[in-house]
């Protein structure tokens, strides 16, 4: 893995908010999707088949691996093979909220739905540069720093998309309220503008004719199929058991007001601390902090299984909810430290983005399973089995790689590329 060479000096400041702003800005478009569109758009009288609509626009966020070898290929080089991508696409996504400021949500829906869906493959694009400039120009001690930033940047934008944008929706109305997203994306993509030379001493690419970045050379390497294969059961458990939260809390008798609180301002605070808490205390990728996480989510979610059945008291459930919340945060932090590693630096945005392609993958069909499971056997079920596979994922946690294998030489790339034909 190749370091920034000025990484030691001034890393804190200037890479830790690059990464905050950039992550924040992806989480803008996803918070305002799921929860600040639905609910304004619902306000207004809109039908709830309409509204559903708006899950199409994770789309991007599901498939962007298809397009992520591209991202790797092609890149305006004077102003750097990822910052290139970074400054394009938050141009763009702000630029479209520009447009959206002129569009009316009742009365131009599929337009509307068309730009969002352009915002979000802008978004999931900035994404895999994001992730790809992380695998090249931070070290392997700086990465749990990194992917503590990245998690808290993402709580700042689901409060920047719901928490900051809908009381601006509700003061001043549509237009100004988009313009305020365009604003924001804006002021965030200052620390990419500031970042010039950053990816000196990052790995150069390869020339096409030695290596040519695609799906398949992935899983060429030992290391990321290993990798893969643990991701799937670690996250399986985490994906199973968050699915179902809402309707559990409605099932234990919490009011809407009371779960809004809970699953929003409080879940984003609890994800806040635990991101810093993070930030100060993990130094570098670690298999024992990912351990330590899965058997603190599955703890958490045995005792809302208890609440279910009846033997833990249901007084408990809040700060259940706000410690899982928290603990949620801190297994993605330990995760996604150390997925950084798996990646190649010759096709690091291609890696990262199908191993997050499969993730998203996977949340939906636990999602449905979790479904099926708790109509037929309860809550506690569900909890219980979301447990039990985060045990598998904390066993599976102590033979995990952890630092990446050494750069693809030129001989080693046209060794896949030959492979592959």
């Amino acid at each position: 893995m190749t370091s920034n060479p000025g990484a030691s000096g001034a890393f804190t400041f200037r890479i830790l908010s690059l990464f905050i702003g950039l992550y924040a800005a992806q989480a803008i478009t996803g918070s305002l999707v799921q929860t600040g569109l639905p609910t304004v758009l619902r306000e207004e009288g809109m039908g709830l088949d309409r509204i559903g609509l708006l899950s199409l626009l994770f789309l991007p966020w599901a498939l962007k691996f298809l397009w992520a070898p591209l991202v790797d290929r092609f890149c305006v080089v004077r102003l750097g093979r990822r910052r290139s991508w970074l400054l394009v696409c938050q141009a763009l996504i702000a630029l479209s909220f520009a447009v959206l400021s002129l569009l009316s949500p009742a009365g131009h829906f599929e337009l509307m739905l068309c730009m969002l869906l352009a915002v979000s493959v802008f978004a999931a694009t900035q994404d895999i540069a994001t992730d790809a400039l992380a695998v090249e120009v931070v070290d392997e001690h700086r990465r749990a720093a990194v992917s503590s930033a990245g998690v808290f940047g993402g709580y700042v934008g689901f409060l920047l998309g719901v928490g900051a944008w809908l009381p601006v929706y509700a003061a001043f109305g549509w237009q100004a309220s988009m313009l305020f997203m365009a604003g924001v994306v804006a002021v965030l993509t200052i620390p990419a503008v500031a970042a010039r030379g950053i990816e000196d001493g990052a790995p150069v690419p390869l020339s096409e004719a030695a290596f040519r970045p695609r799906l398949s050379a992935s899983f060429h390497r030992v290391e990321y199929r290993r990798g893969l294969g643990f991701m799937l059961v670690y996250q399986s458990g985490l994906r199973l058991g968050i699915a179902l939260i809402g309707p559990f809390l409605v099932d234990t008798g919490l009011t809407l007001s009371d779960i809004g609180w809970l699953k929003g301002a409080g879940g984003a605070a609890a994800g806040l601390v635990a991101a810093l808490a993070m930030l100060a205390v993990l130094r570098r990728p670690s298999a024992r902090a990912l351990m330590l996480a899965a058997l603190a989510n599955a703890a958490l979610f045995l005792a809302l299984a208890g609440v279910w059945a009846g033997i833990v008291p249901r007084d408990l459930v809040a700060p259940l909810i706000l410690a899982q919340s928290a603990a949620a945060a801190t297994s993605m932090i330990a995760l996604y430290a150390v997925m950084i590693g798996w990646c190649s630096p010759h096709q690091a945005g291609t890696d990262f983005a199908l191993l997050q392609s499969a993730d998203a993958v996977m949340a939906i069909a636990f999602g449905i399973a979790a479904g099926f499971i708790g109509q037929a056997f309860g809550h506690a079920a569900v909890f219980a089995l979301a447990a039990l596979l985060l045990v598998a994922g904390a066993v599976l946690a102590r033979r995990l790689p952890i630092a990446s294998e050494s750069p693809l030489s030129v001989d080693g790339a046209l060794e896949i590329q030959g492979n592959q034909q």
